[in-house]
């Protein structure tokens, strides 16, 4: 895993239903710190949230495959 993966699962996590706004503060810190240290994080994503994923690794890593 490398850090970005982290991040970006953590965001696509961030995102749903109400965004940040509707995360408390311990919901936060608890899948931030489980992004960060899972060797594949993107396994805490469902589908459609994994074709998210999958979406922004394609157009942002491309060039490295």
């Amino acid at each position: 895993m490398s850090e970005i993966d982290g991040l970006v699962a953590f965001s696509i996590l961030m995102e749903n239903n109400d965004g940040i706004l509707g995360k408390s503060p311990d919901y936060i810190q608890e899948k931030y710190e489980m992004c960060m240290k899972l060797g594949h994080p993107e396994s805490l994503l469902d589908l459609s949230n994994m074709q998210v994923f999958d979406k922004y690794m394609e157009r942002w890593f491309k060039e490295f495959d």
